[in-house]
């Protein structure tokens, strides 16, 4: 995590995004609900999100029946998050190989 921009450095925007950002899975806060809290549309909220993590803060989600999103603050929560990305990626690239199957009715 040693490229982590400094809170200093965020927007105010993403300021606000991360800091009403609950700490742990058992916490974790529903997008729509998070969106009212900090006064922005979820979309550009997922869009925040997506950038924190890519700026290297620790932003998990949870993808089950309680959902939602949280600052990662175990290695559970970091190999929860890790593996299910890693398998998005993998049923992504399925989806990609299956396209490419038809690409010659398309060029």
């Amino acid at each position: 995590m040693t490229n982590v921009r400094h809170k200093d450095q965020l927007t105010a925007r993403e300021k606000a995004v991360y800091m009403a950002l609950p700490q742990g899975q058992e916490n974790a806060i529903k997008v729509p609900v998070l969106a009212k809290k900090v006064g922005i549309p979820e979309r550009r909220l997922y869009t925040i999100l997506s950038h924190l993590a890519d700026q290297g803060y620790l932003v998990g989600s949870l993808r089950n029946s309680h959902g939602g999103v949280y600052k990662i603050v175990n290695s559970d929560e970091y190999f929860y998050t890790l593996n299910m990305m890693k398998n998005n990626a993998k049923s992504y690239q399925k989806r990609v190989a299956s396209l490419e199957q038809h690409r010659g009715r398309f060029e």
